[in-house]
């Protein structure tokens, strides 16, 4: 199966089921951040390493990209792309542990603990074993994710970048999961933007025609490297900035 079909064209981004069913552009965008937020707060509950956090944020993304958020809400297809994802990564959890993270970040309560057999521990379970099988049908069984994070550590030997811009860049990488930047950029794409982006920041110059030895398309790069600073400086920076002061 070709992974072609899990690459999308800007235009295909603004007519996704979920605006198709009436959602906005700006609503979807935020909630794809929201689901995003919660499957990685899902995942460091369940310490979880951070590829399976990447590879339940890809699958995420692709799902909402053929089924509509009016029908699926985020939480449940963040709760069930991650579970997928430890199984794909062979990285499980017990199911009691994990029906009780996704309660716990779902209602922002840390202290709270669903028995086993109780009502509420009966549907979060029940939900995501049966969304776990629309997960499945809808990724088309597809579960074979390249992650840009290979990419990078293969630019780090090829054009001999600092390991300070390559922990930036890996960073970069891990705060961008909310954007759907996974159905629109090659995993190269997204690799060799971080780095540049992460080598701006660290006002490190990377060598001349660097982009020909990463063998990708510099205006592609540049393009989704703005797009990044532009997501960093509004869910980071500003947001920072915002926090009210101790």
């Amino acid at each position: 199966m070709s992974a072609d079909q899990w690459y999308f064209s800007r235009d295909e981004l603004f007519d996704t089921p979920s605006i198709a069913d009436g959602v906005s552009f700006a609503q979807e965008q935020m909630d794809r951040i929201k689901g995003c937020h919660y499957l990685l707060a899902v995942g460091a509950k369940l310490n979880l390493p951070q590829l399976v956090v990447v590879t339940a944020a890809t699958f995420f993304h692709r799902f909402f990209m053929r089924q509509s958020m009016k029908r699926f809400h985020v939480y449940d297809i963040a709760a069930t792309s991650l579970f997928v994802a430890t199984k794909v990564e062979e990285c499980t959890r017990r199911i009691k542990d994990f029906v009780n993270a996704c309660a716990q970040k779902a209602q922002k309560n840390d202290k709270l603990y669903l028995e086993e057999g109780s009502k509420d521990f009966v549907k979060w379970k029940d939900t995501m074993l049966h969304n776990e099988v629309i997960l499945l049908e809808t990724l088309c069984f597809d579960l074979s994710i390249e992650h840009p994070h290979i990419n990078l550590l293969d630019y780090q030997n090829q054009l001999s970048v600092s390991s300070s811009s390559i922990r930036k860049a890996w960073m970069l990488l891990y705060q961008s999961l909310g954007q759907p930047i996974c159905v629109l950029y090659r995993p190269n794409v997204i690799a060799a933007a971080a780095l540049l982006l992460a080598a701006h920041l660290s006002s490190e110059q990377m060598k001349d025609n660097w982009w020909k030895v990463a063998d990708v398309d510099i205006g592609q790069v540049h393009e989704l490297a703005a797009e990044m600073l532009e997501y960093y400086v509004d869910r980071y920076i500003k947001k920072s900035s915002q926090s009210p002061h101790p």
